[in-house]
């Protein structure tokens, strides 16, 4: 799958830089998760995509967080996405 970064530029997707997203808003919460267990979750909502953008990624990690009630790791990501 390849993403459309916010600049335009292409780039193959990777789980792993996903993954150390979520990882990194999680790092100092109290929440505990399987972060690989929701990168499958999100593996198989794009299933079958060929193109996605930044945005689209952000929205389904907000909701597979928000629907996880990881609160304080869902504003942490919102707020390293605004920067």
């Amino acid at each position: 799958m390849t993403v459309v970064k916010k600049s335009g530029k292409k780039e193959e997707f990777s789980d792993g830089k996903l993954s150390n997203s979520i990882k990194s808003a999680n790092t100092g919460t109290d929440e505990l998760f399987n972060v690989a267990s929701l990168i499958g979750e999100f593996q198989q909502i794009v299933h079958g995509k060929k193109l996605i953008t930044t945005r689209q990624i952000d929205i389904i990690v907000y909701g597979l967080l928000y629907s996880k009630g990881l609160m304080q790791t869902l504003m942490k990501y919102i707020s390293y996405d605004k920067k």
